[in-house]
Parts: C-alpha cells; sequence; structure tokens
C-alpha cells in the first residue's frame, strides 16, 4: 500500500510540472518589444479532462478543431473549438510516449500530421490518421516543444536559449534565434500579419512573446504575462477561421484548461496592426 500511494504521489507531481520542462525559470515580467504594448483579451476559459499539450486547429469549410496531445493516454484529443467538448481521438506511435507539441499540414485531401516527442529526438508523422507512423528527423532533437505549419513550412521551439527551427522535413532546416524568450519555451503558433507571419510563444512558466517573421529577420513585437495565472503554460493555437488564439495551461489546482482570446498592439486590432505593417 505504501508503495502504491508514493507512485500516485510521483505521478502526480510529474505530471503537475514535468511533461518536459527542465525547470528553467523564465522572467517574472515580460521583455519590452520597443514601444509596443500587448493587450490580451479573454473570450473563453473551460476545464478540461484531459491532458492538453501543444496545440494545433484543424479547419476545413465550418470544421475548426482543437487538437491536443495527451501522453498520459498516449492519444490525440480534437475538441470542438466553439465548446471545448471532445470529438474524436487519434492514436500515437507506441515509441511516442512523451508526445508533446502538434502540426497538422492544412491539408485535408492529404492529411499529415507531426508530433514530437520530449525524449526521443525524432519526429513521428502519419498520413493515414494513426493506423501507422514513420518518424523523420527532428532538427530541435529532444528540445522541441510547442510547433506550427505556415503552409510552407514547420516551424518548432528549441529548448532554452536555442531560438527557432524553420524546416521542411527532409528537405532543409534553418535556426533563427530568439534572444529575447527568456525561459523555456512550450507552447507556439503561427500567424497572418500582412505580408509577414505573425509568430506567438509562451514558455512553461508565464509569458507570451509576440514576434513577427520577414523571411530573413525575428523582430520582437511585444510580450505580456500569461493571465490568468498558471501553474504551466503548455501550448498555442491560431484559428484563421474565428481569428483568435487558443492557449493550454494548468492552473494551482492541477486543472487543465483550453483558453481563447485575441490581442491588441499599440492599442490596434491584430489584423489592423497586419495591414499597417504591410503599408510600410
Amino acid at each position: 500500500m505504501k508503495y502504491c500511494i508514493f507512485v500516485f504521489i510521483f505521478v502526480t507531481l510529474l505530471f503537475a510540472g514535468g511533461f518536459g520542462y527542465t525547470g528553467i525559470s523564465a522572467a517574472s515580467t515580460p521583455v519590452n518589444g520597443g514601444s509596443d504594448d500587448i493587450e490580451i483579451t479573454y473570450i473563453n476559459d473551460w476545464i478540461t479532462a484531459d491532458v492538453v499539450l501543444g496545440l494545433d486547429i484543424y479547419e476545413y469549410l465550418s470544421e475548426c478543431y482543437i487538437l491536443a496531445s495527451d501522453p498520459v493516454s498516449d492519444h490525440i484529443q480534437s475538441y470542438d473549438a466553439s465548446t471545448t467538448a471532445p470529438l474524436g481521438t487519434m492514436n500515437l506511435s507506441g515509441a511516442n510516449d512523451h508526445c508533446f507539441g502538434i502540426a497538422w499540414n492544412n491539408n485535408p485531401d492529404f492529411d499529415t500530421y507531426y508530433i514530437n516527442d520530449w525524449m526521443d529526438p525524432v519526429l513521428y508523422y502519419t498520413e493515414d490518421f494513426g493506423s501507422t507512423w514513420t518518424t523523420a528527423p527532428n532538427p530541435a532533437g529532444n528540445s522541441a516543444r510547442g510547433m506550427d505549419f505556415d503552409g510552407t513550412d514547420y516551424w518548432t521551439t528549441n529548448g532554452s536559449g536555442g531560438g527557432l527551427w524553420r524546416f521542411t522535413p527532409g528537405a532543409g532546416q534553418e535556426n533563427i534565434p530568439t534572444p529575447f524568450v527568456t525561459g523555456q519555451p512550450s507552447g507556439l503558433t503561427v500567424f497572418p500579419a500582412g505580408a509577414n507571419l505573425g509568430i506567438v510563444i509562451t514558455t512553461y512558466t508565464n509569458i507570451f512573446f509576440f514576434c513577427e517573421w520577414d523571411g530573413s529577420t525575428m523582430t520582437l513585437i511585444g510580450s505580456t504575462v500569461c493571465l490568468p495565472s498558471c501553474a504551466c503554460s503548455y501550448g498555442l493555437a491560431y484559428s484563421t477561421s474565428r481569428d483568435t488564439f487558443f492557449w493550454s495551461y494548468i492552473d494551482a489546482a492541477n486543472d487543465y484548461h483550453l483558453a481563447e482570446f485575441t490581442f491588441e498592439v499599440a492599442s490596434l486590432e491584430q489584423s489592423t496592426w497586419g495591414a499597417i505593417k504591410n503599408s510600410f
């Protein structure tokens, strides 16, 4: 009985603050990004019954689903983006038992899903919705956490101080420094920013970093502390159809959340900011 209690306590502690977190702390205040301020507006905040890591969005016609990896149940869970009602699941490779980031290729006719692993330095991918899995080299090794696909390239975080990787599996890769990101990144998502690409990074602790990639330079637009406060921040995703962001986190009571939010830069809506940037 004592052994069972010990195992239960150990597993609880592991999952409450684990999932690839190395314990590297982030700054308690955001890093300034020029003169721009970031204002977050939360639209929804739901408690889920599952672990929700990584995050991505599946969108096709009227369908809009949140995808989240769950290393406890060894599957990818989909949720209705309007209600977070659980929908279908996709089984993972048996070897991918430390799954974190998930990235869909945005092609409903030829679905491909990439999943990373915080212990195994490869990417697992499936082209038949989880019936079979293959591996590919991961440019970030087992330091990868959040991932996303911008329509051309995949993006992934790369540990603490490792910047980001922009890559096409098996075809090429580029490491992009992000010296302004303090602490260990967990989630990442991309979104349109006029003619450029917007990127949001979150750390395991409590900060969002909003960046812009113009094809050659990564610029910090601004950063802000995640609100509500969280014990660990785990994932980000952007919905084109809803023009909102989704964030996964765990609170002090060990409840897992999916939250939906928008942001403003310098008191301008993100779409306005993108249009103004594009007009210069």
